[in-house]
């Protein structure tokens, strides 16, 4: 395996849009990783899924995978995603499928999730969660390379840097009491 050859503010560049497979590394032009990170989604982890859970509606699967994909760094859940397929796909498939299709994509070392936890009150709340890429590469060439926001890619790799280290990853709530410019009280969740 050949080793990363450039200054780590290049390496962090390309490590934003093309994630850290091992090959990726290795390839020099940019036509070369897009092509094998896409040919890589699409022809071994969904033709996997698909193949392996003998999913029919594969398009319904594609979209579930755009909508996380496009919402890393968000908090959302099953049914804010079954929403969104009624309002923008025009979709019918059921929450009980979006769960399932979830389910898979963890299973394949697709996605991952973190729950959502209250600091203050020191206990889990059920929803919503966060939805993160085991590698920001392949989410990127989900979405063809565009939506590429630092930000949100830099709460994926955080978010997986801490999980490789052992680390167990919450997305915290802490809760803001105070009062406006009109003395109404208010609470806010940060």
């Amino acid at each position: 395996m050949e080793a990363y050859d450039g200054d780590m503010y290049r390496g962090w560049a390309e490590y934003v849009v093309y994630g850290g497979l091992p090959l990726t590394v290795t390839m020099k032009m940019e036509e070369q990783k897009i092509s094998y990170l896409t040919n890589l989604f699409k022809e071994t982890y969904l033709k996997n899924i698909i193949e392996r859970h003998h999913i029919e509606k594969t398009q319904e699967l594609e979209d579930l995978v755009n909508i996380l994909a496009s919402a890393i760094g968000s908090l959302t859940n099953p049914p804010k995603i079954e929403a969104t397929f009624k309002s923008t796909i025009q979709s019918t498939i059921s929450l009980n499928t979006i769960r399932r299709y979830i389910e898979h994509l963890k299973d394949a070392f697709i996605i991952n999730k973190a729950n959502r936890y209250n600091v203050k009150g020191r206990k889990y709340i059920g929803t919503p969660l966060k939805y993160y890429f085991e590698d920001v590469g392949l989410r990127n060439a989900r979405l063809g390379f565009r939506q590429v926001e630092e930000t949100h890619l830099m709460e994926n790799i955080i978010y997986n840097e801490l999980r490789s280290r052992g680390y167990t990853v919450d997305v915290g709530v802490v809760e803001k009491r105070g009062t406006d410019e009109n003395g109404k009280e208010y609470k806010n969740q940060l």
